[in-house]
């Protein structure tokens, strides 16, 4: 069989393009220079997991195309990736490397992204044949999240979910030009979002920190939302009685705006006077205190001593002589010309502000007005708030009862110096001492002076029987 000359011009030129494109073919798409390290160099990738990276995967600088990850291999420390670079790309040492997905169905690739702000012990220079780079950030898996995604369907359930569904029809129900304006809004949000990357992703770091604080209070949240849960059901437990409310609520409220509107002039007048009265008694505070204080105290004394546990003897009340006493306080009270015999009955208008007045000092009435605390001044001393303010003045004079000397020309005699008899006799026995301790009314224990605890009964009840507040105050009161 002869071949033509035309026959071989085209069986040249097809061997010629079939040879060009099996070149072009393993220079440019199967790249076995590349496989052999010609016209490419490698780089290590580090990372804690492969985040769905695989083989043949691209290999980005910038969004443009720059090599293929050659292997993925497990280490030690995680996961190590094998990256093969062509030649011509200079991609700095200190650009930050990450794991992006170009899909949801797991088309990962590796992405450089140059830093504007690399830290002082960065690397410098270019990558460069063997560089190990280490990437922090990688894709949550696909497998993960449909996980999760399911966990989280199985946790609200069918009848939450369909309720769920069923609300959210209602809701969106004929709102499709609202969500279509939505749409719009956030598509020209999205948009000037990428015109102002930079700003973007300063406002995504920034709000890293915020993010961060929610994840350390999950706990509190879960607590709150438990809380909010349970006040639910709490509503929808009482719903008659919450729709009972809200029926009768608007004439109740017109019945107070009645009520308010009523008061007229006198319902400001009444505030005013409240805050004036809530102003003093911040000042008195502390004193409001000490009575809370000192009050159920008193009153507890006060039913011990009355509730002697027999109706043949009054109160407990102990009486004791006192001698060489100071004189009573003359000073600051009517003058001697004054006074009243003690005969007198009826009763007469006295002048106020009478009081003891001799100098703070004195060891006369120390327990008197004069040394009442100022709660307005913290440190002062006066009988009333107008000299808390303006000081205490004492007024001259002396309580000695001989200022002019003893009666009927009597004088003072130097206490002599004789023989101390004894006041005791040597025959006298002694009788056990009185002791005084502490008495506990509620339970009847008492600390001896042994130092062992007794019980003397608390009363009427018998010994060990537990009393109620109504049966202290019952027990005072005589049949």
């Amino acid at each position: 069989m002869k071949i033509t000359r035309f026959v071989r011009m085209q069986l040249m030129i097809f061997a010629i393009v079939t040879v060009v494109a099996m070149v072009v073919m393993a220079l440019f798409y199967i790249r076995i220079p590349s496989m052999f390290g010609v016209g490419s160099y490698r780089v290590q990738l580090n990372m804690e997991t492969s985040g769905g990276l695989y083989q043949n995967a691209n290999v980005s600088y910038r969004g443009v195309y720059v090599g293929k990850v050659d292997s993925v291999k497990l280490t030690d420390d995680g996961v190590q990736a094998t990256l093969v670079i062509d030649n011509g790309t200079d991609i700095p040492a200190s650009s930050k490397a990450s794991v992006r997905s170009v899909s949801a169905i797991g088309e990962q690739f590796v992405e450089f992204t140059p830093n504007p702000d690399p830290p002082a012990d960065a690397p410098t220079g270019y990558l460069h044949n063997n560089s190990e780079v280490t990437v922090t950030e990688v894709p949550v898996e696909i497998s993960t999240m449909l996980d999760q995604a399911d966990a989280l369907l199985k946790e609200i359930g069918d009848t939450k979910l369909r309720s769920l569904v069923d609300e959210a029809f209602v809701a969106f129900n004929g709102t499709g030009e609202s969500l279509q304006r939505l749409l719009d809004s956030m598509t020209l949000f999205i948009g000037e979002a990428n015109k102002n990357t930079d700003t973007t992703i300063s406002l995504v770091e920034q709000g890293a920190p915020l993010l961060a604080t929610q994840s350390r209070t999950a706990d509190d949240i879960r607590a709150w939302t438990r809380n909010v849960t349970a006040f639910t059901d709490q509503l929808r437990a009482n719903r008659p009685e919450i729709g009972e409310i809200l029926r009768k609520g608007p004439s109740t409220a017109s019945k107070a705006q009645e009520l308010f509107e009523s008061l007229g002039g006198s319902y400001p007048l009444l505030v005013s006077n409240l805050g004036t009265i809530a102003h003093t008694q911040v000042v008195y505070l502390p004193n409001w205190k000490q009575i809370l204080v000192l009050y159920p105290r008193l009153v507890n004394s006060l039913i011990t001593a009355l509730n002697t546990g027999t109706n043949n003897f009054g109160p407990n009340v102990n009486f004791s002589l006192g001698f060489q006493d100071r004189p009573g306080c003359n000073i600051g009270f009517l003058p001697k010309e004054e006074w009243r015999w003690a005969s007198a009955q009826n009763a007469r208008e006295l002048p106020p502000g009478m009081l003891c007045r001799v100098p703070q000092n004195s060891n006369i009435a120390v327990r008197g007005a004069r040394n009442y605390p100022c709660a307005e001044f913290p440190g002062r001393r006066a009988p009333t708030p107008a000299e808390c303010r303006t000081g205490y003045k004492p007024k001259p004079g002396s309580v000695d009862p001989f200022q002019s000397g003893l009666p009927f020309g009597l004088k003072w005699q130097p206490a002599s110096s004789g023989t101390v008899t004894p006041g005791t006799p040597k025959d006298f026995e002694a009788e056990p001492a009185v002791y005084a301790t502490t008495y506990d009314p509620e339970s009847g224990n008492f600390i001896g002076p042994d130092g062992k605890t007794y019980n003397a009964g608390t009363g009427r009840e018998g010994q060990g029987q537990s009393s109620t507040w109504q049966t202290m105050i019952s027990g005072t009161v005589s049949p």
